[in-house]
């Protein structure tokens, strides 16, 4: 399995990288050790000595009961040489980011009035000075604070991953290049943007965010040139991999092998009644110790998924409904769950745009492999993805997609029982209706229809998580509407 940082490391790393790069401005303060230990999902003893390290580093100053403050430093991030020998990469967040931004923005503007956010009156008088890297500054703020206003902390997760990868620090505030750049191409500017972010009418809101992005990508692109023709030689690329982790510091080894025997279970490979492999293989296969492999196996029976037997081996079960209710008494199965469906809620945002971007890369071949595996038992919808991720060219867009599938051993809870059985027929319909529209090429109704496969999926587990365990904390997971998304 892969490697895992620890979890001090984890955050000092990310916390010490958003201060380089200019994320926490010097003389802003940083959110409280509170909420750090809860965006970070680490104990407060992780958290102070991160920020313990961060003091002696002189990073940042600590007064007693006030939050800590980010001290001016010496470190001005990436130099040119660095920039340039991570074009290639730097250029994928860019065109990802445009593509995916404006789907989020729209849905998590109509949650909120964007007059009343925090840094709304900060952008706009900042905006009155034109392109400048405080415009630009309290212009990321004001979209930072229209993501949150979705209240999925994974939108506003993924902002960050752009922001810190895509270094936009440095290409809208510091780079020597961007302002002359920007001025030939006045329609990307932070007025314009904030405007647009005030329009209540999603469709034009949206094509108009798609296509000043799309602006912003060419901006970068031409950066790079002006980069590229002002040093005598250009570096050799060095690949920089795209990382985003939604599960941050949740992400044990053993919570990887639950979710990776859970989602086996709910597919069917291994059903109910039969053993799963032993402790032993089960080690081996996952490249962990037995002991890690004996406490993933104690969380499945804990669940329902599965029994132990003396001398037998480990049984998979078909989960009974009492087993399910108790568990969501819990806090942190609670929170779980939630996560489970705000992936969701972002797996609907994502299938347009993603899917409108493999579409046309599918072969003849692959259309008549995706024919024979939706035929199949099971859930139709796994072929779909799986094929989807194979044409997915850009690495941010693949890793984001795949990592935002990654949380859903919640979803198969729901796959294994009876009732859940009309559910399963009425996605693999959808499912199959998006072929034949991938089939007649109709990209773009392939794309609405993966989307609904998604929006389906996160109605009917919040509805019956609502309805059988009374779980009405998944009512604030909101569900995207497809007519306001195209």
């Amino acid at each position: 399995m892969k490697r895992q940082e620890t979890r001090f490391s984890y955050v000092y790393e990310d916390l010490k990288k958003r201060i380089v790069s200019g994320q926490f401005q010097p003389g802003s303060k940083l959110p409280s050790s509170r909420n750090l230990c809860e965006e970070y999902n680490v104990g407060i003893a992780t958290i102070t000595r991160v920020l313990d390290t961060l003091k002696a580093e002189k990073f940042i100053d600590i007064q007693i009961r006030q939050a800590p403050v980010v001290l001016p430093h010496n470190l001005t991030g990436p130099g040119i040489t660095a920039i340039l020998e991570q074009r290639d990469s730097i250029l994928q967040v860019y065109e990802t980011y445009g593509r995916l931004l404006p789907y989020l923005l729209v849905f998590a503007s109509h949650n909120c009035s964007v007059e009343s956010m925090p840094h709304y009156r900060q952008a706009q008088r900042a905006a009155q000075q034109g392109i400048c890297s405080e415009s630009w500054k309290a212009l990321i703020a004001l979209t930072r604070d229209i993501l949150s206003a979705s209240h999925n902390p994974l939108l506003c997760d993924l902002h960050t991953a752009f922001e810190l990868q895509g270094n936009f620090a440095y290409f809208l505030e510091k780079c020597s290049f961007s302002q002359d750049i920007m001025y030939r191409r006045p329609t990307f500017e932070p007025r314009s943007i904030i405007e647009v972010l005030s329009e209540r009418d999603p469709v034009e809101q949206y094509h108009h965010l798609k296509a000043l992005y799309q602006d912003m990508s060419a901006i970068i692109t031409e950066i790079f040139i002006q980069l590229s023709d002002s040093v005598a030689k250009v570096p050799t690329q060095t690949p920089a991999a795209f990382e985003w982790n939604p599960l941050r510091g949740k992400d044990y080894y053993y919570t990887r092998i639950v979710r990776d025997l859970t989602r086996k279970i709910g597919t069917g490979i291994y059903p109910a009644g039969t053993y799963l492999p032993y402790e032993a293989q089960l080690a081996k296969q996952y490249g962990v110790s037995a002991y890690t492999v004996r406490k993933a196996l104690g969380l499945l029976e804990q669940r329902g998924y599965t029994k132990t037997l003396n001398g037998k081996g480990t049984m998979v079960l078909t989960p009974d409904q009492l087993n399910t209710e108790l568990s969501l008494m819990d806090f942190t199965t609670k929170r779980d769950a939630l996560t489970y469906l705000y992936s969701l809620q972002l797996m609907v945002l994502l299938s347009y745009p993603v899917a409108a971007y493999a579409a046309p890369h599918f072969s003849e071949n692959d259309l008549v492999v995706l024919a024979d595996q939706i035929k199949k038992p099971g859930i139709a919808l796994t072929s779909s993805f799986q094929m989807i991720s194979k044409h997915l060219s850009l690495e941010p867009l693949q890793v984001i997609w795949h990592e935002t599938s990654q949380i859903t051993e919640w979803g198969f809870y729901f796959a294994f029982y009876p009732q859940g059985a009309d559910a399963i027929e009425q996605l693999n319909e959808i499912t199959r209706r998006a072929y034949h529209c991938l089939r007649s090429g109709k990209n773009a109704e392939f794309a609405e229809n993966l989307a609904d496969s998604y929006r389906m999926i996160l109605a009917s587990v919040q509805a019956y998580m609502v309805e059988q365990y009374n779980f009405t904390e998944a009512l604030s997971v909101q569900v995207p509407d497809r007519d306001s998304l195209k």
